[in-house]
């Protein structure tokens, strides 16, 4: 597939802290790539820089074959000349303007007359379900009717790259769910080129072609959802994705003792050359019971106490704490697990994961 944006080297700081530290990062022409990272970790800055509204102190970002940022030649194309759609989470649009106004403002901009009267504003608004809006205002629109108008307004112009700077974050749960689905069949209706911003890993995972994980200015993994969500390149990365139980693991007396207590023989954690280690796992690999299973082969097991068990309706989120360790485990709500709701905190048990589950990186 062709490549669509090229950054390279891109370093931006703000008085005394970068903010992103020598950033490499390509978007093949069509495909989604969605930044995930925590609050401070770069992500929005370089969406910005890729917008034009920030200037990076170092780099080169290329849109196709032309670059529209070079620090070594000084070349900086403004925003408006960079053939960009934008999608704010703030949805930012002009309240005294109509939703036609609204959605026309970028080709105005643009001097895109013909495109008006080509009736390229009602496509728009029709793809977003939106074409019997046109003549309200934003504050007679839901907030899930404005983000839809945010969205027709980024896409109107038919821009050479579409940046999507926490699109759904204003939104309740179910609306989010909803939107967020609309822009997977957007994209696969216009096969548009997307940078997309957030915070929300069931975000990433569901509109990524790719995901790239920053981590302090730079990317942590950049690989498609399931590589990510199966293969986590670093303990950073499988923290974020979910696996919040963190083990740590001692060569010792040819084995493996860990602080939950649990033993595990030398080679159960594979090739490691280090002394310590740290497995991470997810709350739903790890299971609970009565007493320790008879059969516990391919598994570490760990005796604990419960610290408290939440019904979340089809699971309940369990909490124990298992030597020095507290792990987090996802179990049934059914019939079988149904004992778990009835113990005190205290209340002695069991957990035990695959091998398989464990997720190993340098202590």
């Amino acid at each position: 597939m062709a490549t669509g944006i090229t950054v390279s080297n891109l370093t931006k700081r703000f008085g005394t802290t970068t903010v992103t530290k020598q950033l490499d990062l390509e978007v093949a022409e069509g495909e989604i790539l969605v930044l995930l990272g925590s609050s401070g970790c770069g992500k929005t800055t370089t969406l910005r820089c890729l917008a034009g509204l920030e200037t990076p102190d170092e780099g080169t970002i290329r849109f196709q074959d032309k670059a529209v940022f070079d620090s070594g030649s000084r070349l900086n194309v403004p925003t408006h000349k960079r053939n960009i759609g934008m999608v704010f989470q703030s949805y930012a649009l002009w309240p005294h303007m109509t939703v036609r106004q609204n959605i026309a403002y970028p080709l105005k901009v643009r001097g895109l007359r013909q495109a008006v009267a080509d009736g390229w504003v009602d496509r728009a608004a029709d793809l977003v379900h939106c074409g019997d809006l046109l003549d309200r205002y934003p504050a007679q629109l839901s907030g899930g009717q404005q983000q839809r108008i945010a969205l027709a307004r980024g896409l109107v112009a038919r821009p050479e790259l579409v940046l999507l700077d926490e699109p759904l974050s204003n939104l309740d749960a179910k609306l989010r769910e909803q939107v967020r689905t609309e822009i997977r069949e957007l994209h696969q209706e216009l096969g548009f080129t997307a940078v997309l911003v957030t915070h929300d890993q069931d975000e990433a995972l569901a509109l990524g072609d790719r995901i790239a994980i920053m981590r302090d200015g730079k990317i942590e993994q950049c690989a498609p959802p399931d590589r990510v969500f199966t293969e986590p390149a670093t303990e950073y990365v499988a923290s974020f994705i979910g696996m919040s139980n963190r083990i740590e693991w001692t060569r010792a007396d040819g084995g493996w003792r860990c602080e939950t207590g649990g033993r595990l023989g030398l080679r159960d954690l594979g090739e490691v050359a280090d002394d310590k280690v740290v497995s991470r796992i997810r709350p739903e690999d790890m299971r609970i019971h009565r007493s320790r299973p008879v059969e516990a082969g391919h598994s570490v097991v760990f005796d604990a106490t419960l610290v408290t068990a939440a019904y979340g309706g089809r699971h309940v989120d369990v909490t124990v704490q298992a030597g020095a360790a507290r792990l987090h485990v996802r179990a049934g709500s059914g019939d079988e697990d149904a004992w778990i709701r009835t113990l005190s905190p205290g209340s002695p048990l069991v957990v035990s994961t695959p091998l398989a589950s464990l997720h190993t990186y340098p202590a």
